[in-house]
């Protein structure tokens, strides 16, 4: 209901794309390594990708290859390494692709590719069980700031998206990063069930992690990362209540940097082209995403910041290499 609510409000008037259609009818294959088993985060991204570009007849053949493991460095190595003369070839990465190297000594990162476009996203929300004696985000932080060690804050492995998200909450809050209390969990299932079950204080991710408890009145929504509030959910930003952070994990496409600007530009008109069609606009409804669409310099300069605004916040938690 809410998924549905937000895109609907989000998404009702889908762009004519004409000319980009037509700029873009000239790739007849395309090939995305995902660094990711078949159905997590960014596999779900590639999937999305395939089912949109078919039926908008923007490419004839869509491959996807699985390379799980290493924080999705291994299929970043694997990329670099045997995609150089690919025309036709993207990785995809997210929000944990950039984090991971800064707290890893790994060999390579997003620096050794070249990223192309962002394309969509989910901005974090902070959550409770709905019978939390917390009432609010404002009770939540006054918890926060008497006694840190008393809010354990649960999200994904050390260094993780939700991870980054506290401990800036809680130095925007005057804190300590260190000072969060954070329980890591291997996967969004089991940060359900610590919420559930009263293990956690409160909890971060996207909306869609939480969406069903929510909607069967088990979890409840306290407060929103986004510029400004979410259609069809009843929560304020953190912006609204004081505290200047807008945080999303988004999900983009990199090329290869050896990759001729003519072919880097026509996968580039095929991913404005993607972003713009009725199919993929209908995909963010059914799924709740956000189009977080970027182009090539913007999202390269996106990248750039998430990187140093990252790289401050794992040195003040102690866990950059």
């Amino acid at each position: 209901m809410f998924a549905k609510r937000i895109a609907g409000a989000l998404f009702a008037g889908c762009l004519t794309l004409s000319p980009i259609l037509a700029k873009a009818q000239n790739m007849q294959n395309l090939g995305i390594t995902v660094p990711g088993g078949p159905g997590s985060g960014l596999d779900q991204v590639a999937r999305a990708m395939e089912d949109a570009l078919r039926k908008e007849g923007l490419v004839s053949s869509v491959s996807i290859t699985n390379v799980p493991g290493g924080g999705g460095m291994i299929a970043l190595s694997q990329f670099i390494t045997t995609k150089g003369d690919d025309a036709s070839a993207v990785v995809v990465q997210g929000a944990g692709t950039v984090f991971f190297p800064l707290t890893n000594a790994t060999q390579v990162s997003l620096a050794d590719v070249r990223p192309l476009a962002r394309l969509a996203g989910e901005y974090e929300v902070i959550a409770v069980r709905t019978d939390s004696n917390i009432a609010d985000f404002g009770q939540l932080m006054e918890k926060f700031k008497a006694d840190p060690g008393s809010i354990a804050w649960g999200g994904g492995s050390p260094g993780s998206t939700e991870n980054i998200f506290f401990a800036r909450l809680g130095k925007i809050a005057g804190l300590e990063p260190r000072q969060v209390n954070f329980i890591p969990h291997p996967n969004t299932g089991e940060v359900v069930v610590s919420a559930l079950n009263g293990q956690v204080t409160v909890v971060g991710g996207g909306l869609q992690d939480f969406l069903t408890q929510v909607e069967s009145g088990k979890m409840r929504v306290l407060a929103v990362a986004s510029p400004e509030r979410l259609p069809g959910l009843d929560a304020p930003t953190l912006k609204e209540l004081g505290y200047d952070l807008v945080f999303a994990n988004w999900r983009g496409v990199s090329v290869h940097k050896k990759l001729p600007e003519a072919d880097a530009k026509t996968i580039a008109d095929h991913m404005q082209a993607l972003v713009k069609s009725p199919r993929w606009h209908e995909i963010l409804k059914e799924r709740g995403w956000l189009d977080l669409y970027l182009p090539e310099a913007e999202y390269q300069t996106f990248i750039a910041d998430e990187t140093e605004s990252a790289m401050e916040i794992l040195t003040d938690l102690g866990i950059a290499k």
